[in-house]
């Protein structure tokens, strides 16, 4: 049987946040294939969850924490080379509905705030000295990093190229406007998606009356005090 990855980073005070997520897909993706749940921590000793892989990565302030995903995904590839497919969940969503209609090679997130949004308007990277600059005559959509995913080789490939380019960006000092979201969409430029999800996949839990259905769901958190140090 295929099996699933789920990638989910908990440090600091993400930790509880992450777990929850875990215990999310554990219930709510109904798939056939198989999952291992990993989650990457800097406190594996708290984790007392029997079915979660703990893999243990130094906490960042924000926004290191999450430049730094690429990163560790791609140094601890060899821990994930038994898995067909891998997905990277932010550790402040909860499945409510998901199934293996999420399968691709390469596989993203329409943003929500951005569905009807001509890409003139988007948020990309528009510095010629960030390494995710995407010029302004781009026609495409804009892409949130909060789930994503696909077969394990297309992944890690990504991974092993994005960690080397944010480590040059941040050699240079320039910091890319949206993180590692930037870089994702800069990718997705490149190579495009296989399979792009509609924005149900990070519905805003706070959101009313729109018109896709709730697949994944952002928590509403309190990011000033999460962020903290």
């Amino acid at each position: 049987m295929a099996t699933i990855g789920w990638l989910v980073i908990g440090t600091n005070r993400y930790l509880s946040l992450a777990l929850s997520c875990l215990e999310s897909i554990q219930a709510h993706y109904s798939g056939a294939l198989h999952s291992r749940f990993i989650l990457f921590t800097d406190r594996p000793q708290v984790c007392s969850h029997s079915w979660v892989e703990v893999i243990d990565v130094p906490h960042e302030p924000f926004p290191g924490i999450s430049l730094q995903r690429y990163h560790h995904f791609y140094r601890h590839a060899n821990r994930l080379v038994d898995c067909d497919y891998l997905f990277y969940v932010d550790a402040d969503m909860a499945f409510v509905d998901v199934g293996d209609e999420i399968l691709g090679r390469r596989v993203v997130v329409t943003h929500p705030a951005f569905v009807n949004t001509q890409s003139v308007d988007c948020p990309f990277d528009r510095n010629p000295a960030c390494r995710a600059q995407i010029p302004i005559e781009y026609q495409g959509p804009y892409f949130q990093n909060c789930f994503q995913g696909g077969e394990r080789t297309d992944f890690l490939r990504m991974s092993r190229r994005l960690a080397r380019r944010i480590r040059a960006d941040l050699r240079s000092g320039v910091m890319p406007l949206w993180h590692d979201e930037s870089h994702m969409n800069r990718y997705m430029l490149e190579y495009p998606p296989t399979r792009m999800l509609h924005p149900g996949y990070a519905y805003p839990e706070w959101w009313r009356g729109f018109s896709y259905p709730r697949r994944i769901i952002s928590v509403k958190k309190n990011n000033q005090v999460l962020r903290a140090d």
